[in-house]
Protein backbone atom coordinates (compact mmCIF):
# COMPACT_ATOMS: atom_id res chain seq x y z
CA UNK A 1 0.00 0.00 0.00
CA UNK A 2 2.81 2.41 0.91
CA UNK A 3 4.58 1.62 -2.36
CA UNK A 4 1.46 2.35 -4.40
CA UNK A 5 0.94 5.67 -2.62
CA UNK A 6 4.62 6.57 -3.03
CA UNK A 7 4.57 5.72 -6.75
CA UNK A 8 1.43 7.80 -7.20
CA UNK A 9 2.98 10.78 -5.41
CA UNK A 10 6.25 10.52 -7.33
CA UNK A 11 4.51 10.16 -10.66
CA UNK A 12 2.25 13.13 -9.91
CA UNK A 13 5.35 15.25 -9.33
CA UNK A 14 6.98 14.02 -12.54
CA UNK A 15 4.02 14.51 -14.88
CA UNK A 16 5.47 17.78 -16.04
CA UNK A 17 9.22 18.28 -15.92
CA UNK A 18 10.05 21.94 -16.45
CA UNK A 19 13.18 23.12 -18.23
CA UNK A 20 15.75 25.66 -17.15
CA UNK A 21 13.88 28.50 -18.78
CA UNK A 22 10.30 28.18 -17.66
CA UNK A 23 8.13 30.65 -19.45
CA UNK A 24 4.45 31.14 -19.08
CA UNK A 25 2.78 30.33 -22.33
CA UNK A 26 -0.37 32.27 -22.95
CA UNK A 27 -1.12 30.20 -26.04
CA UNK A 28 -3.59 27.59 -24.85
CA UNK A 29 -5.25 26.53 -28.02
CA UNK A 30 -4.80 26.22 -31.70
CA UNK A 31 -7.03 28.02 -34.14
CA UNK A 32 -7.74 24.76 -35.92
CA UNK A 33 -7.93 22.42 -32.90
CA UNK A 34 -10.62 21.46 -30.45
CA UNK A 35 -8.10 20.90 -27.61
CA UNK A 36 -6.46 23.35 -25.24
CA UNK A 37 -3.24 22.73 -23.34
CA UNK A 38 -5.35 22.26 -20.20
CA UNK A 39 -7.41 19.60 -21.97
CA UNK A 40 -4.26 17.74 -22.95
CA UNK A 41 -2.88 17.81 -19.40
CA UNK A 42 -6.22 16.57 -18.06
CA UNK A 43 -6.49 13.72 -20.58
CA UNK A 44 -4.67 11.05 -18.61
CA UNK A 45 -7.30 8.35 -18.06
CA UNK A 46 -6.35 4.98 -19.54
CA UNK A 47 -7.17 1.28 -19.68
CA UNK A 48 -3.71 0.12 -20.82
CA UNK A 49 -0.18 1.55 -21.05
CA UNK A 50 -0.25 1.70 -24.86
CA UNK A 51 -2.76 4.56 -24.52
CA UNK A 52 -0.27 6.68 -22.53
CA UNK A 53 1.89 9.07 -24.56
CA UNK A 54 4.52 11.72 -23.86
CA UNK A 55 5.10 14.80 -26.00
CA UNK A 56 7.72 17.54 -25.76
CA UNK A 57 6.30 21.04 -25.84
CA UNK A 58 7.78 24.49 -26.09
CA UNK A 59 11.27 25.73 -26.93
CA UNK A 60 14.22 26.18 -24.60
CA UNK A 61 16.22 29.19 -25.67
CA UNK A 62 19.60 28.22 -24.21
CA UNK A 63 19.74 24.49 -24.85
CA UNK A 64 17.23 23.86 -27.56
CA UNK A 65 14.77 21.03 -27.31
CA UNK A 66 11.43 21.03 -25.53
CA UNK A 67 10.71 23.21 -22.50
CA UNK A 68 8.85 20.36 -20.84
CA UNK A 69 7.26 17.00 -21.46
CA UNK A 70 3.56 16.46 -20.93
CA UNK A 71 1.68 13.21 -20.57
CA UNK A 72 -1.66 12.46 -22.19
CA UNK A 73 -3.81 9.49 -23.07
CA UNK A 74 -5.15 8.55 -26.47
CA UNK A 75 -8.25 7.05 -24.85
CA UNK A 76 -10.22 10.29 -25.11
CA UNK A 77 -8.02 12.48 -27.32
CA UNK A 78 -6.91 12.53 -30.93
CA UNK A 79 -3.13 12.36 -31.36
CA UNK A 80 -3.12 14.47 -34.54
CA UNK A 81 -5.07 17.23 -32.80
CA UNK A 82 -2.68 17.18 -29.85
CA UNK A 83 0.29 17.38 -32.22
CA UNK A 84 -1.26 20.49 -33.80
CA UNK A 85 -1.68 22.22 -30.44
CA UNK A 86 1.87 21.32 -29.36
CA UNK A 87 3.33 22.44 -32.70
CA UNK A 88 1.52 25.79 -32.52
CA UNK A 89 2.69 26.46 -28.95
CA UNK A 90 6.27 25.48 -29.83
CA UNK A 91 6.21 27.64 -32.98
CA UNK A 92 4.97 30.63 -30.96
CA UNK A 93 7.66 30.15 -28.31
CA UNK A 94 10.35 30.00 -31.00
CA UNK A 95 9.11 33.33 -32.36
CA UNK A 96 9.01 34.83 -28.86
CA UNK A 97 12.55 33.57 -28.11
CA UNK A 98 14.06 35.30 -31.17
CA UNK A 99 14.19 38.55 -29.21
CA UNK A 100 15.52 37.07 -25.95
CA UNK A 101 19.08 36.55 -24.77
CA UNK A 102 20.06 32.96 -23.90
CA UNK A 103 20.83 32.11 -20.28
CA UNK A 104 24.41 31.29 -19.30
CA UNK A 105 23.69 27.76 -18.08
CA UNK A 106 21.41 25.00 -19.19
CA UNK A 107 19.93 22.20 -17.14
CA UNK A 108 18.63 19.20 -19.03
CA UNK A 109 14.97 18.34 -19.26
CA UNK A 110 14.81 14.62 -18.79
CA UNK A 111 12.36 12.68 -20.95
CA UNK A 112 9.84 10.48 -19.18
CA UNK A 113 8.18 7.19 -19.91
CA UNK A 114 4.56 6.51 -19.00
CA UNK A 115 2.60 3.59 -17.71
CA UNK A 116 -1.09 3.14 -17.06
CA UNK A 117 -1.31 2.71 -13.28
CA UNK A 118 -4.71 2.68 -11.55
CA UNK A 119 -6.38 3.79 -14.84
CA UNK A 120 -4.24 6.93 -15.02
CA UNK A 121 -1.23 7.62 -17.25
CA UNK A 122 1.65 8.25 -14.90
CA UNK A 123 5.28 9.25 -15.38
CA UNK A 124 7.98 6.69 -14.73
CA UNK A 125 11.57 7.95 -14.58
CA UNK A 126 13.91 6.45 -17.17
Amino acid sequence: MKLAISLTCISALLIVLPGCEMTSTSVTSSLDSQYTLSDIRASIKCDASYQCKVVGIGERLTCGGPREYIIYSTKHTNEQEIEKVVANITRQEKLDNEEKTPAVSCEPVMPVQTLCIANTCQAVPL
